[in-house]
């Protein structure tokens, strides 16, 4: 049995039909119809909601009621609670592919594929989790069809960690806040202090190919910041 959502549940939902007061949603996380009535669409949007709606758009809501549908709003959710929901759920998506692909290759049964995709996303949280604990070494239990196939699911979550340095500069007497306050921008990125106003950041990705773009990029909206306070700032990959 699937698991159910609950009130007050971040999700993500795909756009199926606009309507001019309401928009029908699909909630592929839970494979439930869902909707978003006008009232709980932030201001901006409701003029013209057909231009900033589309179908097929995915969308972060929260659930504010469970009947027949699920009704969400788009009100009271940051920025950064939707930029971390739709990273989850893309990875997530990602993950399950990996798992059915990986299972096709080697013959298993669909139907024990999505029992074994629902067992995981209960235990563990997401296939994705799951296969991160796998990755680290941590034990994760599979029936017995899965076991010869583990290693594929260690192989396909490979990590890489791409480094770089950060240096910032202000000279206006609440500096220090200013350089705290603008390393804050940085998402999915540590950031080490490692003397003369120099940062070591480091990023873990399981995508290679866009590790150095994202360090650049979360670099940038640290100088970016910086420099609207009136300092400066540098980067360099390491």
């Amino acid at each position: 049995m699937e698991d159910k959502p609950e009130i007050g549940e971040l999700v993500v939902a795909e756009v199926e039909e606009v309507h001019s007061n309401s928009v029908e949603l699909n909630l592929p996380e839970y494979n439930l119809k869902g909707f978003l009535n006008v009232s709980n669409i932030p201001g901006l949007w409701i003029r013209d909601l057909k231009k900033n709606i589309k179908a097929g758009q995915l969308i972060v809501g929260k659930i504010i009621k469970i009947d027949h549908m699920v009704e969400i709003s788009l009100k009271g959710i940051s920025k950064h609670d939707k930029e971390r929901k739709l990273k989850e759920y893309s990875l997530e998506v990602k993950s399950v592919k990996m798992f059915q692909r990986v299972c096709a290759e080697n013959k298993i049964k669909n139907k024990l594929v999505q029992e074994e995709i629902l067992r995981l996303k209960k235990e563990y949280g997401s296939v994705y989790k799951a296969i991160e604990k796998l990755r680290r070494g941590e034990k994760i239990e599979f029936r017995e069809e899965f076991s010869k196939i583990v290693d594929r699911f260690k192989a396909g979550m490979k990590t890489y960690e791409f480094k770089g340095e950060l240096e910032l500069h202000s000279n206006l007497g609440n500096g220090v806040d200013l350089i705290k306050e603008s390393l804050n921008e940085l998402r999915g990125v540590e950031a080490i202090y490692i003397g003369n106003t120099k940062f070591l950041l480091k990023l873990k990705t399981t995508n290679p190919k866009k590790g150095e773009k994202t360090l650049f990029s979360e670099a940038e909206k640290v100088i970016s910041k910086i420099k609207k306070s009136g300092g400066i700032g540098e980067f360099k990959l390491l």
